[in-house]
């Protein structure tokens, strides 16, 4: 009779169970990390003006990487699938923000808070110890 790691008095370690354990070793894809970094820095870019051409690159970068993880998270033993999908959801946000851009609807929100941004940018830069 096979005792499969049981010890004397019939306990097991979780140590044990986890280490025998079938279930098999999953790995993140970094095509869905990539997506999802790159579709929120999209996203967050897409409401600045002066920002519009880095949120095209990392819409696009987004897209690829988006697209690429739907093809590698379809095997068994790689996971990511749900970051793959909010990755390429933002990014398509992103793109059909900047879409609407150039209809002439203005989508960029962000821009009266561009002074203020930098009113907190140089407050907390002045209190860095300067070289």
């Amino acid at each position: 009779m096979a005792t499969y790691g049981h010890s004397p008095r019939g306990d097991v370690g979780l140590e044990q169970l986890l280490d025998e354990s079938p279930a098999p070793r999953a790995r993140m894809s970094a095509a869905a990390e990539t997506a999802l970094v790159c579709g929120l820095g999209a996203v967050l870019t897409s409401m600045f003006s002066l920002l519009f051409g880095v949120s095209l690159v990392f819409g696009a970068l987004a897209v690829l990487a988006g697209l690429v993880g739907l093809v590698s998270t379809h095997r068994a033993d790689v996971a990511g699938s749900a970051l793959n999908v909010l990755g390429l959801l933002l990014a398509l946000l992103a793109l059909s923000l900047l879409g609407i851009r150039y209809l002439g609807i203005d989508t960029a929100v962000g821009d009266p808070l561009v002074p203020w941004l930098t009113d907190q940018l140089h407050h907390w830069n002045t209190k860095l110890p300067q070289p």
